[in-house]
């Protein structure tokens, strides 16, 4: 059985207000019409990476999106979900203290 993966989407004010329920809300849709078992998409109160939102964060993968939009919700799920590709114009715009923090609290298994 493939290992589970969740796609978190920040809910803070600062993504709310940029379109992040619109992101979770398309990423949750495209998820259960894909049939896809082992992934579960999650709102996170708060990555602190709030100037670079919406974020996105897949989990185990490490991946964090930024500054995602509504449709980058379809290439999330066709690329990275599908296929295993990261969208690098997404990727690479936090620091990357702040990812590791966040990577270290997920493996926590704090979410």
């Amino acid at each position: 059985m493939a290992e589970k993966r969740y796609v978190f989407v920040c809910m803070n004010v600062d993504c709310r207000v940029r379109g992040g329920q619109k992101i979770m809300d398309r990423l949750q849709e495209r998820v259960q019409g894909n049939g896809f078992e082992n992934v579960e998409v999650r709102p996170y109160m708060c990555f602190g990476g709030c100037h670079d939102g919406p974020n996105v964060v897949i989990y185990p993968d490490k991946v964090w999106y930024a500054r995602v939009q509504e449709a980058d919700a379809d290439r999330i799920v066709d690329q990275h979900l599908k296929k295993g590709e990261t969208l690098t114009s997404l990727t690479g715009k936090v620091d990357k203290g702040l990812e590791e923090i966040i990577f270290q609290l997920l493996d926590s298994g704090i979410f």
